[in-house]
């Protein structure tokens, strides 16, 4: 699996679970550089797509939607993947012995 699945996720964890594609790249551009080039921002927008298609692989959920629709610009996780990643979070967090807010 691309690591920037993990990126992309952990991006919209830090923004409640969705935000707009632009905020998205910047985010994986400050793990950089600082700026998202063209190359990038073609593999991430490509990455995004190839984990919401629910045709991509039958047996495999789609992590990311897209809550407005196709065109909208705005990325999300799936629920599903969302209450997953936010459940793994809460329990290295206790394994921590940190106290995160639901």
């Amino acid at each position: 699996m691309d690591p920037l699945v993990g990126e992309i996720c952990e991006a919209l964890l830090r923004f409640g679970g969705s935000a707009p594609r632009d905020q998205v790249l910047e985010c994986l551009g400050e793990n950089r550089s600082g700026r998202v080039d063209l190359r990038l921002r073609a593999r991430a927008i490509a990455v995004f797509d190839a984990h919401s298609e629910i045709d991509a692989d039958p047996r495999a959920r789609p992590l990311f939607r897209e809550p407005f629709g196709p065109g909208r610009r705005l990325w999300g996780l799936t629920a599903e993947a969302e209450a997953f990643l936010r459940a793994g979070a809460a329990q290295r967090a206790r394994l921590r012995g940190i106290r995160l807010d639901s």
